[in-house]
């Protein structure tokens, strides 16, 4: 065979050389495209039922602790976590205390209904769920964390109604502040299980009352969900169950005030206002709205219904600030930054005000001194950060802003020429004790000079 024969079928040394090396590099790229094109095929797709998510990053790092389960870990997220397992046999415990009570209901008939919820459960979690906790060991913490909560619910709702006496010895209600470590945790948007998990344990297993779990939820929770925070709408606010998507969903609810009508398009571009101080100097008025201790009816005792009338005085409610606030505070502003269907977003919008209301310590001083605030923190201090804190990488909607005509009313007063001139006025020579009795003192000796001159004149004329 000649040699142009056999560079024509590939056999020249030179060319086969350079085909084998271009096959290496080939087979080297394949393996990394293999991974890609596996990892893109199997991609968890975001659900349009995900409604349970991990805070994004910029908004934990703010204060990770407010985010972060102390005493019980409920859903995957944060599930096996060594320093929670304490709470895994009082897990155990209630659940079997529940299936004790059950008629005719065991542990098979409970696997076999979440077993086929399990599927829908899992789309409910918009973040990567860890691999030791999927297929079955997903359906067993469905199972403990969902009786769990069930039975919690239970017991406290009926301490709550004076009954629950067999359960004195229970550890949870033993121990004090437990309930409230409970709560706050069970609070966590991090730490939520799919509320029709919870609904069809409770259907499953509570003997037949004519009461829904969601209404069960309310009154459990209650002494909690207000505590220094009057929500007046706590026992009439009608819940769907259909609608429910997980319990910290349940107490947004609650806290909803009335629907107000507005007189102004909301369709404007967000905007602040002057601080407490600058307020009172240009003469704004502070007054405190309800007490914390009174809930009748007759009371404007929403947490949101913050109004500034013609007379040139802000009402703002009256509440109680805890330890526990923060958290409260920053997870149901984490619930609404991470839904697409919360509109205004109450605690969001909430925050905003107080951030812009106050700047320094001297802005809380003036309104804990209106008892606008009872501050159970420590110092002014603790507050002024609180609020200040809050609002960190938070994002707002303009359009919906649920303050929009209290800023223009507050703007308007401000801007008027005579409230400006008094402004100045305070801010320039009655600014602290010394500048006013100075201040007071030069105009006295203006008027005896001005007195002199007048007399003096008079007795000229005569």
């Amino acid at each position: 065979m000649s040699n142009a024969m056999a560079s024509h079928i590939g056999d020249n040394p030179q060319e086969q050389t350079s085909t084998n090396e271009k096959e290496d590099m080939e087979g080297a790229n394949c393996e990394p495209l293999r991974i890609v094109s596996e990892k893109l095929k199997n991609v968890k797709k975001l659900s349009p039922e995900a409604c349970i998510f991990k805070v994004h990053e910029r908004l934990r790092k703010t204060n990770p602790e407010a985010y972060t389960p102390l005493t019980i870990s409920i859903g995957p997220y944060h599930h096996g976590k060594p320093e929670l397992r304490k709470m895994e046999m009082l897990k155990e415990l209630y659940t079997e205390s529940l299936l004790n009570e059950a008629e005719g209901v065991g542990v098979e008939e409970c696997w076999k209904k979440l077993k086929e919820l399990e599927g829908r459960a899992e789309r409910y979690y918009g973040d990567e769920i860890e691999k030791e906790v999927s297929g079955d060991e997903f359906v067993k913490m469905l199972l403990l964390d969902g009786c769990f909560i069930v039975e919690f619910v239970s017991r406290s709702f009926l301490r709550v109604l004076g009954g629950g006496q067999e359960y004195k010895d229970d550890p949870i209600f033993m121990i004090k502040g437990m309930v409230g470590n409970i709560v706050r945790d069970m609070l966590l948007l991090e730490n939520q299980l799919p509320f029709f998990v919870l609904q069809a344990l409770y259907d499953m297993l509570i003997k037949p009352v004519n009461l829904e779990f969601s209404e069960m939820v309310k009154i459990a929770f209650r002494s909690q969900i207000t505590k220094g925070m009057k929500i007046i709408s706590l026992l009439n606010t009608e819940l769907n169950p259909q609608e429910i998507k997980h319990l910290l969903q349940i107490v947004h609810i609650l806290c909803q005030p009335q629907p107000q009508q507005s007189t102004e398009d909301h369709e404007v571009e967000l905007c602040s206002i002057r601080t407490a101080s600058e307020l009172q100097e240009a003469g704004v008025h502070f007054k405190k709205v309800g007490k914390i201790s009174n809930t009748s009816s007759d009371e404007t005792i929403s947490l949101f219904d913050i109004k500034f009338n013609h007379g040139g005085v802000l009402e703002i409610p009256s509440f109680a600030l805890y330890d526990s606030t923060e958290t409260f505070l920053r997870n149901l502003i984490a619930y609404e930054q991470h839904s697409q269907d919360v509109y205004p977003m109450y605690f969001t919008d909430y925050a905003k005000f107080m951030d812009d209301l106050i700047n320094t310590e001297k802005d809380v001083n003036l309104l804990r001194l209106k008892d606008v605030f009872i501050n159970g923190l420590g110092d002014d201090k603790e507050v002024t950060c609180l609020f200040n804190n809050l609002c960190k990488e938070v994002t707002y909607h303009s359009g919906d802003f649920y303050y929009s005509d209290v800023y223009k009313e507050l703007d308007r007063h401000c801007k008027k020429s005579w409230n400006a001139a008094m402004a100045k006025l305070r801010r320039d020579y009655f600014n602290s004790p010394w500048a006013g009795i100075s201040t007071f003192a030069a105009i006295l000796l203006l008027s005896l000079a001005i007195a002199q001159t007048v007399l003096s004149a008079l007795q000229l004329h005569k």
